[in-house]
């Protein structure tokens, strides 16, 4: 691992672009760049472009590599001199003639509110990419809302939705923790006052045995419950191809020398995902959940942390999505995947 980071080339100022990659198409003043971009390079972007999904994080593309035979291409776009969105698809080739594309809540763009013509441009030329003629199988998961205008978008690209919306709730870290507390539900907040008055011990750590601890009984639950979401291999991946050890927060609340609950965050930019958590019956009584997300959110928001996701929310687990939502948040839902 310390040798792959000795090999980063050092990165370039976002606004500039990012590394030196094979030229692509251009479409209306917008040109495309596919590879060149180092880890470095990737992160500086994500950062610049504020609240980006974990799923179009370099660590992601890379644990995903690590456990499958998909590949990330990553893709930069330019209008004007200046880097304009960035993208990463999962690509696997079939026996050489078939590739299996997988986009998943990308492309990002460094304007929060792109000039439609560039927007439109950056997606027509992803699609030009991977046309179906030519023996590509995109499933796409754009980082749109759903609405109207995202399905305009897609459909004029030629694509069918598939799959319905995902739903995530983002949490705008910002207002700082006077705010933030505030702005709970009064259920949330009552619980997370309980949780303080409880005898409640909180260690954290970068990884190591608390993740392992962590992993363990979260696929344990997984089983028992027989649930999807993250495992919690891929979960240890994330955590090993980490850039930084601080972009890996594990938090676990002990009563004695007992844990009793355990949540993992993860760092992408100047963004983090609420991964995966575990609580026990004495944790559940405690209330050590609401503890532990709330110092999280205290703990990113010191390190400068702007954007939590908060993960999906699905009507199959009304008790997770009222846990959530009682951070104050509204629901997200995307467009969906389309093919």
């Amino acid at each position: 691992m310390a040798q792959r980071r000795q090999q980063r080339r050092r990165g370039a100022d976002p606004k500039a672009g990012a590394g030196k990659g094979m030229p692509g198409p251009s479409l209306d003043g917008v040109e495309s760049v596919w590879g060149g971009a180092t880890e470095r390079d990737w992160t500086k972007l994500l950062t610049a472009a504020g609240r980006v999904p974990l799923e179009q994080s370099w660590t992601y593309g890379e644990a995903i590599a690590a456990g499958s035979p998909y590949r990330p291409v990553r893709g930069v776009f330019r209008s004007g001199g200046r880097t304009v969105a960035l993208v990463q698809a999962m690509v696997w080739s079939v026996a050489g003639t078939v590739r299996l594309v997988k986009l998943v809540r990308g492309p990002l763009f460094l304007d929060p509110e792109p000039d439609p013509a560039v927007r439109d441009a950056v997606f027509r030329l992803i699609r030009d990419r991977w046309p179906l003629a030519r023996a590509n199988a995109l499933f796409w998961t754009p980082e749109l809302a759903d609405g109207p205008g995202a399905d305009r978008l897609m459909r004029g690209l030629g694509m069918h939705r598939t799959v319905t919306g995902y739903t995530t709730a983002w949490l705008d870290l910002s207002p700082g923790p006077d705010a933030l507390r505030a702005g709970l539900r009064q259920n949330w907040r009552n619980q997370l006052v309980r949780a303080e008055r409880e005898r409640l011990r909180i260690r954290d750590s970068h990884g190591g045995a608390a993740l392992g601890w962590l992993v363990e009984r979260h696929d344990e639950h997984r089983r028992r419950r027989r649930f999807g979401g993250p495992t919690g291999t891929f979960a240890a991946a994330l955590a090993v191809l980490a850039p930084n050890p601080q972009d890996v927060l594990v938090l676990r609340a002990e009563r004695g020398s007992e844990p009793v609950a355990g949540v993992l965050f993860l760092r992408h930019g100047d963004a983090a995902t609420y991964h995966l958590a575990w609580t026990g019956p004495d944790g559940r009584a405690a209330h050590a959940h609401n503890r532990l997300v709330w110092e999280g959110v205290v703990r990113l928001a010191a390190a400068g942390v702007r954007w939590l996701d908060l993960g999906g929310l699905d009507a199959s687990m009304p008790g997770v999505t009222r846990f959530k939502l009682g951070l104050g948040v509204a629901p997200v839902t995307l467009t969906g995947t389309w093919f």
